[in-house]
């Protein structure tokens, strides 16, 4: 029988199947009648992955996190919230991004392009706060919500690694 999750990126929110049987894994998003086989490979002890999707292959750099994870495939950045499925629709609506700290970290090895963003600024949700470049492609790391800019510990110019502080921040409760 196949599981039901609900993923969420910002405001999009779409429903997947997932059905785990001995010859593999096949994911379909609901009220779609192809399914696909995936897999996902790590790439030696970093969180780098080989994502398999009917045998085609792409790259992504995966940070889980309490509720979901931040993928990079490419210069595109998908924040997503994921949970099992269940009848509360309108208990998720209403619900937003946790109020607190938050760090973002770097998603690659690369070189800090930009820094848009300083020590107690205010930000919105979506607002650019540094561009990374990584194997010659520019990546916008946006904020997840609003709030207040605490630390911003890197320059432009500056070298950075898979999973340095790039960004501070410290989200409210709108």
């Amino acid at each position: 029988m196949a599981e039901k999750y609900l993923v969420r990126d910002v405001d999009v929110e779409r429903e997947y199947e997932l059905d785990r049987s001995a010859d593999g894994i096949r994911v379909r998003r609901v009220g779609s009648e192809e399914w696909k086989s995936v897999e996902l490979q790590p790439i030696g002890d970093s969180q780098l992955y080989l994502l398999m999707v009917d045998s085609h292959p792409t790259e992504l750099f995966l940070q889980r996190r309490r509720g979901g994870a931040v993928a990079t495939i490419g210069r595109h950045i998908f924040d997503y919230d994921v949970e099992r499925w269940r009848h509360q629709t309108a208990a998720r609506a209403g619900r937003q991004e946790a109020a607190g700290p938050r760090r973002i970290t770097a998603p690659m090895t690369g070189s800090i392009v930009e820094v848009r963003c300083t020590q107690g600024q205010e930000v919105q949700a979506g607002d650019v706060l540094l561009v990374i470049e990584s194997m010659k492609m520019n990546n916008e790391l946006r904020s997840p919500a609003a709030g207040t800019v605490e630390q911003v510990p890197v320059t432009a110019g500056q070298r950075v690694n898979a999973g340095d502080l790039l960004v501070a921040l410290h989200l409210r409760a709108d």
